[in-house]
């Protein structure tokens, strides 16, 4: 495998970008100046089924409504797996590529509506 962009959703309330080799321990530290708040997440991107990402991915919406717009994702395969400064965390992640396809389908979409 090979180092891979993705978004971790609601790591410290916010969507984070890291690069990371799915399966493979890495650590991400976002400065206060860069995020707003000093945000640490240590942990795995893995593989996971539809279902166990679904119920993550309802749990976060239920704590957090602001990341509703998740439930769009398509490919539903990668959990972040770790802690986020300092707590456990089992959070919804997405390949930058799947996000990136799914933007420019929605962007397709508002061109074919106007």
């Amino acid at each position: 495998m090979t180092m891979t962009k993705f978004l971790i959703y609601n790591a410290a309330g916010l969507t984070i970008p890291v690069e990371a080799e799915p399966g493979l321990p890495f650590r991400f530290e976002c400065s206060s100046e860069e995020c707003g708040k000093k945000v640490v997440i240590e942990g795995r991107i893995v593989e996971v089924s539809r279902s166990s990402f679904e119920e993550v991915m309802n749990e976060v919406i239920s704590e957090n409504s602001d990341f509703k717009p998740i439930e769009k994702i398509e490919v539903r395969r990668y959990l972040f797996v770790g802690k986020v400064n300092g707590i456990e965390a089992k959070l919804p992640a997405e390949a930058m590529a799947d996000f990136a396809k799914r933007f420019i389908e929605g962007l397709d979409s508002i061109m074919i509506l106007k």
